[in-house]
């Protein structure tokens, strides 16, 4: 150990290879890809992870078997043998439309950009995991760690094609970190179910002033279906959120559409509220093509499952984080981030540590209530027991999905808390190898959860990319 708790060869992996995850970081965040399709960030990750102590780092595409692809979006490497066996999992994917230059205010760059931080993500799994296989060398420890970067987190599908092909399977444990506005915490979190599909609508075309009366508009019954799930916004629980885009109203103003679709994501606090919530929104779609005799095609996309948390791996891992020591941000960092926030609320805020979070200093072993956002990580914890980190790496006023993000996740402020995560990950994987009653524990925790299989969560349902 270091005098600050985190163990020596962990803390000399980050000081020696500090500039080349930082680039490494700022690769995927220049590269931005989105959806299941990451294929630069995965192949970046797979010689990053070659060169750094995995030299048999398998370069995948998820959901085709863990083979080699023309078009891989994912990397799966491990060191080690024998149990217990540990994930350190990461994501690649970006957002479209939230392009922006390394700048503290909105000067936008066409297309998509990491404006939820995955390029952070990946460089602390990829840190965390490189930095773990170095001291469990250097020490002798046995074990299996398995590090896994993920595609396709905002479509819902990366997590659960990789669980497909066996990667979660066999673990003991798993544990990643997101960035957030909010404080560094390893409390569990609560997060929001979801069903996603897409409804196409297919009706009659017809010249819209010379005889509109022969048509069967699909784009009213798109803006009908719209219409009565916002009426809908009334009569469902306070957990209950929808939101949709229309993919496709039609080619001209003056020609009645034969053809439109819409997608929707609905998310609850719970399993049932989630179904639910769809089952009303299919509800309106099929309300709307009866109103304007047209027809409509549903295509479920994807779920994200109930979050298992597990209470005894997040005190694990809270107790590892306050050994790690806090990062420091220079004055230029500070002086970048006050700038950000005065672009993003007019406000000059001078206090610190109202600009930017740190790791949270109380901790609440079982909060009540639930974050809005949903996270395929879920898939995870059906496996084995997971643990989603989240906090830090951005300023305080802003918010996920936002070309804020993009900037912080662009910048030193968000490579350096990646650092710090990266070095919780790994010490508190470090320890669970060490110390079979962390294990134990977690497991003793997960058992009594009578959580179902994946493959009993999936076995009904059937998805289209």
């Amino acid at each position: 150990m270091t005098q600050n708790g985190l163990n020596r060869w962990i803390q000399e992996w980050y000081e020696q290879n500090e500039t080349d995850l930082r680039a490494y970081m700022h690769d995927v965040w220049s590269h931005p890809e989105v959806g299941l399709n990451n294929e630069h960030a995965a192949r970046v990750s797979w010689q990053f992870a070659k060169t750094h102590g995995f030299p048999d780092a398998k370069l995948v595409r998820a959901g085709e078997g863990l083979k080699e692809t023309e078009h891989p979006n994912a990397v799966v490497a491990e060191y080690g043998t024998g149990s217990p066996k540990v994930a350190i999992v990461g994501e690649l994917d970006a957002l479209p439309g939230l392009g922006n230059e390394n700048v503290p205010y909105r000067a936008e760059i066409k297309g998509p950009g990491h404006g939820c931080g995955h390029n952070l993500i990946a460089g602390s799994c990829m840190g965390a995991a490189c930095a773990l296989r170095y001291a469990m060398e250097k020490e002798g420890v046995k074990g299996t760690l398995r590090m896994v970067e993920a595609p396709g987190e905002e479509v819902g599908r990366g997590k659960a094609k990789l669980a497909e092909d066996g990667v979660f399977s066999d673990l003991d444990l798993a544990m990643m970190w997101h960035p957030g506005p909010d404080e560094f915490t390893t409390e569990p979190q609560y997060a929001m179910v979801m069903n996603a599909g897409t409804f196409d609508f297919y009706g009659k075309t017809s010249h819209a002033y010379a005889n509109p009366w022969d048509g069967r508009s699909a784009l009213d019954a798109v803006q009908l279906m719209n219409m009565g799930c916002e009426f809908l916004r009334e009569h469902v629980t306070k957990d209950c959120f929808f939101h949709y885009q229309i993919l496709d109203g039609g080619q001209a103003p003056n020609i009645v559409p034969d053809h439109a679709s819409v997608k929707y994501f609905c998310r609850s606090a719970s399993v049932d509220g989630a179904a639910d919530l769809y089952r009303r929104v299919m509800k309106c779609a099929e309300g709307a093509a009866t109103m304007t005799e047209t027809e409509v095609k549903r295509t479920d996309l994807f779920i994200i499952p109930y979050f298992f948390i597990n209470k005894p791996l997040c005190a694990h891992m809270n107790a590892v984080a306050r050994k790690v020591p806090e990062v420091e941000y220079t004055n230029e960092e500070i002086q970048f981030a006050r700038e950000l926030t005065k672009n993003l609320t007019g406000k000059d805020i001078e206090d610190v540590r109202e600009l930017l979070p740190f790791q949270k200093e109380e901790y609440d072993p079982d909060p009540t209530h639930h974050v809005k956002t949903a996270t395929d990580m879920a898939d995870v914890s059906y496996y084995c027991p997971t643990v989603h980190i989240h906090g830090g790496g951005c300023v305080r006023k802003a918010h996920a999905h936002h070309w804020a993000i993009t900037v912080c996740a662009g910048s030193t402020i968000g490579e350096k808390y990646a650092e710090r995560a990266g070095k919780v990950l790994a010490e508190g994987a470090l320890e669970a190898f060490q110390d079979p009653e962390v294990v134990k524990q977690c497991w003793e925790a997960f058992k009594e959860q009578n959580i179902p299989t994946h493959e009993e969560l999936y076995k009904d349902l059937h998805f289209e990319d």
